[in-house]
């Protein structure tokens, strides 16, 4: 699939639009030059590099929408409802149960159950 790097733009451009405001706004969150911004990537001339993929997702753009205009613009959208993933639900809930191999625990969890389980005549 070849990119369409003024349909990169746009998309580019309508994100930061939408989530700052202005291209200015937009460009100090990207940690680049608002001048860079326009003349490298908002009027098509090239594709943001791995780097700026990596910035963009950090500020929650979907890169796939973002590279082939398909899905969401967001990242944190989910049916045109805008959703929070709160760290809280991203740790474990605790401790990964763990039983080692030879303990009795393990060996008594393997044997298998039902009709098969009994010796065989």
């Amino acid at each position: 699939m070849k990119l369409n790097k003024k349909e990169v733009s746009q998309n580019l451009r309508l994100f930061g639009y939408k989530r700052y405001g202005t291209m200015k706004n937009f460009a100090e969150a990207l940690d680049m030059n608002p001048s860079t911004l326009y003349s490298g990537y908002l009027n098509g001339r090239s594709l943001p590099g791995p780097a700026l993929l990596v910035k963009l997702i950090d500020l929650g753009c979907n890169i796939n929408w973002l590279l082939t205009s398909r899905e969401t613009p967001f990242a944190d959208e989910e049916n045109g409802k805008t959703k929070r993933i709160d760290e809280e639900h991203l740790r474990p809930r605790g401790p990964l149960p763990h039983t080692p191999i030879g303990s009795p625990s393990f060996v008594e969890s393997k044997k298998p159950n039902g009709i098969f389980s009994g010796s065989h005549r």
